[in-house]
């Protein structure tokens, strides 16, 4: 009889209890069930069936198919804490391959820097040293922002915050900043229309010496003398004649 009112106050307590979980985290697991047991312990659920039916509740089917075993025979007692270890094991990466997505594979992208520290926090779980964590953190955020923080002697979580609001002001002045549009296409306009100026600058000098030859021509030859140079010098008297001279003495024409 006491076994019944046991089941009996644990249906109660199934159906009063509302908790509200988010979606699985297969990146983390244990964080995941960390926060559900948060919500546990807000609204007073103690009982490791309540738990345990809560959890299979509220994760997906794809999830779930992980600890299907345990799922359909769960154990007389630690139902909770054997579905909770199972799942994490299934979902949480080998050392070896966490430690080489810190070294290699993770970037800032668009992450604030501090959930970037975070991350690598949580790949490393413990097993790098806070001074090879800062170095490897280093590496990853903006080269501007480093040359800033490596002046600091704050600690890693400080420079975190800092960090932070370094690419808050870079976000800022990025928004505030208004850059002419198409600037190139700008200057290429600018570009042509300045070799088009030249090029009607080179074609109407060209123009103008033309006229200026020929008129320079014309004058030369209008002022050119009929006579050669006896003539226009002796006169009547000269005794030779050059050709072209056209040039006739007065006897001649007597």
């Amino acid at each position: 009889m006491a076994t019944s009112d046991s089941n009996s106050s644990v249906q109660m307590q199934i159906s009063r209890v509302a908790v509200k979980a988010p979606p699985f985290w297969r990146a983390d697991p244990l964080l995941w069930f960390k926060q559900m047991e948060s919500q546990f312990l807000m609204a007073g659920v103690t009982q490791d069936a309540t738990k345990f039916h809560t959890v299979v509740a509220s994760i997906e089917s794809n999830i779930l198919e992980k600890a299907a075993e345990i799922i359909v025979n769960p154990p007389s007692e630690n139902m909770y804490d054997t579905l909770k270890n199972k799942l994490i094991s299934s979902f949480t990466d080998s050392e070896e391959k966490r430690l080489k997505k810190l070294l290699t594979n993770i970037e800032l992208a668009d992450k604030k820097p501090s959930e970037l520290l975070w991350e690598m926090r949580s790949l490393s779980q413990g097993k790098v040293s806070n001074d090879v964590l800062k170095q490897l953190w280093m590496q990853r955020v903006p080269t501007e922002m480093k040359t800033i923080l490596s002046v600091s002697e704050d600690d890693l979580n400080k420079l975190a915050t800092m960090a932070d609001k370094i690419a808050d002001c870079s976000e800022s002045e990025i928004c505030s900043f208004s850059p002419p549009v198409n600037r190139l296409e700008e200057i290429e306009k600018k570009l042509a229309s300045l070799c088009t100026q030249i090029e009607s600058f080179r074609k109407s000098r060209s123009r103008s010496k033309s006229s200026s030859s020929k008129r320079s021509h014309s004058k030369s030859g209008s002022k050119a003398k009929p006579y050669c140079w006896y003539h226009l010098k002796f006169g009547e008297n000269a005794r030779k004649c050059v050709a072209p001279c056209t040039y006739k003495s007065s006897t001649s024409e007597n």
